[in-house]
């Protein structure tokens, strides 16, 4: 009889053992869903911020196109300098353009990792070197402008206004232009990271 209540205890504990590992189990495998959607949901919120600044990139250059040839219009100032800027923004949308179609569509339930990666990363490179020769060539055009609108005034000290004006407005569109570049080059690395985690 003693021997028959010890089998029934073992038989009992092995029972509650393969219940506690099945519930174990299943707990561990709602982790992983939770886990994996915690995670597809921050991927697709930073191909978001990509996404995002390639439509703000393309509208804000075009915008700024057309305000600089209505100014000069308005203004009166050398179609010639007017035209030179303009050309800098078409530049510097060609190369935002560009960029991003080299990237392509990031997709967030990719099967081809390493692929993506590697996209991400020659991006982040050309994003850099595009963003880096705009700055020079804004740096270079503006040596140029400066003097001619000032010149285009008829008072010195409206001149002196509008060159500090545009000075300020280049010193806020480097600042902007720096916080949106580390949300940009953050994002490729989280996006980078998270695929290398998954694979």
């Amino acid at each position: 009889m003693a021997m028959k209540n010890d089998n029934l205890s073992v038989q009992d504990e092995l029972q509650q053992m393969k219940s506690d590992y099945e519930y174990l189990k299943a707990d561990m495998d709602r982790q992983v869903i939770i886990n994996r959607q915690l995670i597809e949901a921050v991927l697709r919120s930073d191909v978001g911020v990509l996404d995002s600044n390639r439509k703000n990139t393309v509208i804000g250059v075009g915008a700024a196109i057309l305000v600089t040839l209505a100014v000069s219009y308005i203004r009166g100032l050398d179609m010639s300098l007017a035209g030179m800027i303009a050309a800098l923004y078409v530049l510097m949308l060609i190369g935002y353009v560009l960029i991003y179609r080299k990237l392509g569509k990031i997709e967030v339930g990719t099967d081809n990792v390493l692929s993506t990666v590697t996209r991400l990363r020659k991006f982040k490179r050309n994003y850099m070197i595009v963003n880096t020769l705009s700055w020079v060539l804004v740096a270079g055009l503006m040596c140029f402008a400066f003097p001619e609108i000032r010149a285009t005034f008829s008072t010195s000290w409206l001149g002196i206004a509008a060159v500090t004006f545009m000075g300020v407005a280049v010193l806020a569109g480097i600042c902007i232009q720096y916080f949106v570049d580390r949300k940009v080059l953050g994002a490729c690395d989280d996006i980078i990271d998270r695929l290398k985690d998954r694979s």
